[in-house]
């Protein structure tokens, strides 16, 4: 009986019934609060308590060493490694009911923003505006990421062993380009394509409004299009509803599963990572300013979808959020909220490909006794602007970015030296969604003052619950 319940159901012990119990308990009492404080602050607690408890569990353990893995062959800790695996079901659960909707939301986001585009405002106007602010924000966060690695010596003295890690395929330039574009919608919707599916709803919406109203089937497929769109929008609500308990599970798993051990050999990376972080939100909130609008205002009301960014470690997990708050809280039109975020998810990520990028140019060279100057450091800087078109907002994909990277700047043979740092992408990717999140809904307010469609009381209007 005990070989049962440990094999199957992953509860052998006590000590994980406690484990479970207290997560129980937790969720309760997040739900006691629903009607009592506001979503965000929920989303906050939840983030409180996913630390809290985490730490604890690490601490009754007396911080394992070596890894889940490790721990799943010691008996004494077998509590630990079910209550963990528990834990990382229930996050997965959510992110995966999140993921159920994300290409439909993407699919039908991109004809309704096209097919209910006002004639007075150009396609052209809105993609150009939306490329340029995703792209010249990743651009300068990278170069923020190389200042901040220079000036540190980030590397410098860090000859490290190539790791059994080995980079994945790179294409060229023209070979990405290539495989942007879907050959098979079917399979771009069924691997999660995002870039394939955008580019198929434009392709289809374009059409359909070159038909236009001399076709009497197009206004009913306009209405199907709105239809659609409302229902998605509610299913994506629906779903959120669970984020605040979803947050504590992510959260737990993560100090489960690295601890503090696992962080420690590269305090000086993550230290830069949430260094950049911080200063790419200056840079946000410099580009606010520069069209009129109060920053403090954007972070008040942009905190559940940062939040839900940061332990999520998915922009394309948090797109409903991301919406949600740019048209509900921040005064953004359906037609910017809708297409710039989405846009955002697959090109212009400010922390996967920018500023991580730039500490990832220049750790490498330092760490080779390669010079970094001027031409180097603009080299890494394009390369990641270049790096961040076709990027998915799923966790982990940086490493796929770092791998551009270090191939543009006649590295790639040394993407071994990044195990050191893929070792704890967990913590650092939490930074870097959050930024991609933050840079792709700066994105969409620029985008939205500039096409004149922005609702400047709803954005200074009071948060909502």
């Amino acid at each position: 009986m005990h070989s049962f319940l440990q094999n199957f159901f992953l509860v052998s012990s006590v000590k994980t019934l406690v484990c479970l119990g207290l997560l129980f308990c937790i969720f309760y009492f997040l739900y006691t609060l629903r009607e009592k404080i506001s979503f965000s602050k929920r989303m906050f607690l939840g983030l409180v308590f996913g630390v809290a408890l985490g730490l604890l569990l690490q601490y009754c353990a007396g911080f394992p060493e070596g890894g889940i893995a490790t721990i799943q062959k010691t008996p004494e800790l077998l509590w630990f490694y079910e209550s963990y695996v528990w834990f990382k079901f229930f996050a997965s659960l959510f992110v995966n009911l999140l993921k159920l909707v994300v290409v439909p939301i993407v699919f039908v986001g991109v004809l309704y923003v096209i097919l209910t585009l006002n004639s007075d405002v150009k396609f052209s106007s809105l993609f150009s505006r939306s490329m340029f602010w995703l792209l010249i924000t990743t651009a300068l966060a990278s170069a923020i990421g190389v200042v901040l690695a220079k000036y540190t010596d980030l590397g410098v003295g860090m000859m490290i062993a190539e790791g059994a890690k080995s980079a994945r395929e790179v294409q060229n330039f023209n070979q990405i380009l290539l495989g942007l574009v879907p050959s098979n919608i079917i399979t771009s919707m069924a691997n999660n394509a995002v870039v394939g599916v955008v580019i198929f709803a434009l392709i289809l919406a374009m059409g359909a409004r070159s038909v236009g109203s001399e076709h009497k089937g197009y206004l009913t497929f306009v209405n199907l299009v709105e239809f659609l769109h409302s229902v998605m929008m509610k299913l994506a609500l629906l779903i959120i509803f669970f984020m605040p308990y979803a947050i504590v599970v992510m959260v737990i798993g993560i100090f489960m599963q690295y601890g503090l051990e696992s962080i420690r050999p590269t305090l000086l990376f993550i230290a830069l990572i949430y260094a950049s972080a911080l200063i790419v939100f200056i840079m946000h909130a410099l580009i606010l300013l520069i069209h009129g609008l109060n920053p403090i205002t954007y972070f008040q009301k942009a905190i559940p979808a940062l939040l839900m960014a940061f332990t999520s470690r998915s922009s394309l997990a948090t797109l409903p959020v991301t919406i949600e708050t740019l048209q509900k809280n921040l005064g953004v039109s359906t037609m910017s909220s809708s297409f710039v975020p989405t846009l955002g998810t697959t090109i212009g990520a400010n922390g996967c490909a920018g500023y991580f990028g730039g500490l990832v140019g220049v750790f490498a060279y330092n760490a080779l006794g390669m010079e970094v100057g001027l031409v180097q450091g603009v080299m890494i800087v394009v390369l990641s602007a270049i790096a961040s078109i076709g990027i998915a907002g799923i966790p982990g994909i940086a490493t796929m970015a770092a791998s551009i990277i270090l191939t543009g700047l006649g590295l790639g043979e040394h993407f071994g030296l990044l195990a050191i740092i893929l070792a704890i992408d967990p913590v650092i990717d939490m930074a870097r969604t959050m930024s991609n999140v933050s840079g792709a809904m700066i994105a969409s307010i620029a985008t939205d003052k500039e096409l004149g469609s922005f609702n400047q009381k709803g954005y200074s209007a009071g948060l909502k619950n």
